[in-house]
C-alpha cells in the first residue's frame, strides 16, 4: 500500500477517466482489504497463442449485431471465434460481493439499480440482456475464456463512479474480488486489467493486482514520466488523446520509455491504418469492428 501522503498527491491531481460522468476524486469510503482465502499457487493453465493484437471493445457488439449485446456471453463467444487477442468487458461489484460483467448507464445503473445497492440476483431479476441471456458474472465469462484451444482473454474495465457522486470504494473492490476469483479459478493467464484513470482507484487496484500477478492498465492522459515516477508499466488510452486526432501523446513517447501501450477505440479506417503502421510499437488496438481491423491486418 501506498503511503498517506503519496496518496494524497496522488488524489490532489486532475484525471481523464473512462466512466459513468464527470469526475470529482472522493476518497471517503472505507476500502475492502485483499483477502484471497485459498488460492492456487500457479494458474491452472494459460490461452494459446494469437497471432494478433486486436482487441474486441464489448465483445465486438456494436460489429456482430442483433443477438449479441455488449457484454453478454454471445459477444465473447464471437470475440473467441475470431481468435481475437482479447474481449474487453465491464465490470462491477455488487452488494454480495460478486462481480457483474455489465455496462452501466450514464447514471451508473445497471438495470435501474446502483450495483454495489444490489446483489448480483436482484440485478439480474431487474431485467436480463437484449437477447434473453441472463445478466453474467464474471465466474461464468472466465468458464467460456478458459474453454481449451481458445487464444482469447479478457480484458476487465474498472469502471469509474462518478453518480451519484464519485465514489472509489466500489471499483477497488470490484477489482479486489475480481483478483480473488481469478486466483481461485487459476484464471491468471485469461485475464488483464484495464482501469479508470482515477488515481486513487488506480493506485490501489495497481498494488492488488501486483499481488496477484496480473497485468493492469491506467487509462490516464499523463506523460510518461507520471507513469514512470509511480511504476506502472501500460498505458491504455483513447485515440482521442493521441496527436494524430488532436491531443498530445503519441506512441513512439511510451514505446521509447519501455512503456506497453494500447489503444481504444480504433474504429474508422484512416484510424485503424495509423495504428496498424505502428503495430510494432504496440500491445494491442482495440476496436468496435475487430473483425474489420483483422482483416486490413492481415
Amino acid at each position: 500500500m501506498f503511503a498517506s501522503a503519496f496518496l494524497l498527491n496522488l488524489m490532489s491531481a486532475a484525471v481523464l477517466v473512462a466512466g459513468c460522468g464527470k469526475e470529482d476524486i472522493y476518497d471517503g469510503q472505507p476500502i475492502w482489504p485483499y483477502q484471497p482465502g485459498d488460492v492456487t499457487e500457479e494458474p491452472a493453465s494459460a490461452p494459446g497463442e494469437c497471432d494478433n493484437i486486436v482487441v474486441a471493445h464489448r465483445g465486438g457488439s456494436a460489429e456482430a449485431g442483433t443477438g449479441f449485446p455488449d457484454n453478454s456471453k454471445a459477444s465473447l463467444q464471437y470475440t473467441m471465434d475470431l481468435g481475437c487477442y482479447a474481449s474487453e468487458c465491464d465490470i462491477y461489484w455488487t452488494k454480495d460481493d460478486q462481480i457483474v460483467v455489465a455496462h452501466a448507464d450514464n447514471e451508473c445503473r445497471i438495470n435501474g439499480l446502483y450495483p454495489w445497492e444490489a446483489t448480483l440476483e436482484e440485478l439480474r431479476k431487474a431485467g436480463n440482456l437484449a437477447n434473453g441471456e441472463t445478466l453474467p458474472s464474471l465466474e461464468d465469462f472466465l468458464d467460456i475464456v478458459m474453454k481449451p484451444g481458445s487464444c482469447t482473454r479478457l480484458w476487465l474495465d474498472i469502471k469509474n463512479i462518478t453518480k451519484p457522486s464519485t465514489l472509489t470504494q466500489y471499483p477497488i473492490n470490484a477489482c479486489r474480488r475480481a483478483c480473488e476469483i481469478i486466483k481461485e479459478k487459476g484464471a491468471e493467464n485469461f485475464v488483464e486489467f484495464i482501469c479508470t484513470g482515477n488515481a486513487t482507484v488506480m493506485a490501489e487496484s495497481f498494488q492488488i493486482c501486483k499481488g496477484a500477478g496480473i497485468n493492469i492498465a491506467w487509462m490516464a492522459n499523463r506523460p510518461t514520466s507520471d507513469y514512470l515516477a509511480r511504476g506502472y508499466y501500460w498505458a491504455n488510452l483513447s485515440t482521442e488523446f493521441m496527436a494524430s486526432d488532436g491531443g498530445s501523446r503519441t506512441v513512439e513517447e511510451f514505446s521509447e520509455s519501455g512503456i506497453e501501450f494500447s489503444v481504444y477505440n480504433a474504429d474508422d479506417d484512416a484510424v485503424m491504418d495509423y495504428y496498424i503502421s505502428r503495430a510494432d510499437k504496440m500491445k494491442a488496438i482495440c476496436t468496435n469492428y475487430p473483425k474489420k481491423l483483422l482483416n486490413k491486418m492481415k
